[in-house]
Parts: C-alpha cells; structure tokens; sequence
C-alpha cells in the first residue's frame, strides 16, 4: 500500500490548552470547555468537524473550480452528534452546504458526493485505526 505520512506535534500549554502546530508552520488551538478549561481554542472534537468541512469544501471547489465565477458564496456548517456517555464518540456527522450562485444543483451534488465517496482523505480517516505508543524520559514503554 502506498502511503504518504502527514505530522503534527501538539504541545501542552497549560491548564488544559494544547496547541497543534503543523509541517508547514501553521498551528491550531486547542482547550476544554468553559467549567473545564478556560474556553481558550477549539474543543479537539471541533477541530475534527472543522477538518472534515475544509476537506470536503477543498474538494467541491476543486471539482467546480470551471463553475466558481457563478457561485457567490459557499458556507460549510458542520454537525457532529455524540454518544452521551464516554467515549462519546460522534455517531452521525451532518455537512450542510449553504451555496449561492447560479450553478445547477446537480453539479454541486455531484461535487460533494465525489468528495465524500473518492476524495476527501478526512472523511475516509475517521474509519481509521489508531494505534497509542509512548514515549517515556526519552525510552519507548511496551504494554505488559
């Protein structure tokens, strides 16, 4: 399988803020709720959803790059709706696409399935498998 490998380092800040700076420089706040912490970013569960929507608004607007001069606005509101109790993990997400512009619905529909079925890698991550390692003073610890 070929594969491409994409890193992120996420540091603590204190309290319970963390911030996520990527390859390129660019970084990403990250707090608990207000009663928790401090309101200061992103709740991490917001960062996912917020990714997804950048995934799938890149792609649409790839896909209809050739029809962009007749879209006036496109706005991405992105729904997560979670189990109650822990995990609480998200066990349906809702993307809604809000677009204005004199564009064929067909061709704006055709956009956002591609992306959701083929394209966007966010989407088909959040079937992934995740794997925890640790690193310890410097020295990896393995799982009795």
């Amino acid at each position: 399988m070929e594969t491409d490998q994409l890193t992120i380092t996420t540091k603590w800040q204190g309290d319970f803020v963390f911030s996520a700076v990527g390859q390129g420089g660019h970084s990403l706040t990250m707090d608990a709720h207000q009663g928790v912490g401090n309101n200061q970013g992103l709740l991490p569960m917001q960062a996912l959803l917020g990714s997804l929507a950048g995934c799938v608004g890149m792609d649409v607007i790839m896909i209809l790059r050739s029809q962009m001069k007749n879209i006036h606005s496109l706005e991405i509101v992105t729904e997560g709706f979670k189990r109650q109790n822990p995990p609480k993990e998200f066990l349906s997400l809702l993307v809604t696409f809000f677009v204005a512009g004199e564009i064929a619905k067909e061709k704006v529909l055709h956009a956002i399935e591609v992306s959701g079925e083929k394209y966007c890698p966010v989407a088909h991550s959040l079937k992934a498998e995740v794997d925890y390692r640790l690193i310890l003073n410097g020295k990896e610890v393995v799982a009795d």
